[in-house]
């Protein structure tokens, strides 16, 4: 996606490598009896971005259509 232009690249700033970090903890949902398994960010980024492209490419279609 990146070689078609569609998204930028930014690269993550050095100054923060090993200083940010978020994961939740999951063991009261666990506890509570929650056995839900989450989906990965990299999975979900693809597929958050191949949604836009779909609703992009319908919302030109309808511009086109009405004009």
């Amino acid at each position: 996606m990146t070689e078609a232009g569609l998204i930028e690249y930014v690269k993550f700033p050095d100054a923060l490598v090993g200083k940010c970090f978020t994961q939740a903890n999951l063991d009261n949902l666990r506890e509570a009896g929650c056995e839900h398994e989450f989906s990965s960010v990299e999975r979900d980024v693809g597929v958050y971005v191949e949604r836009l492209l779909r609703s992009s490419e319908a919302a030109s279609k309808r511009a086109e259509k009405f004009g």
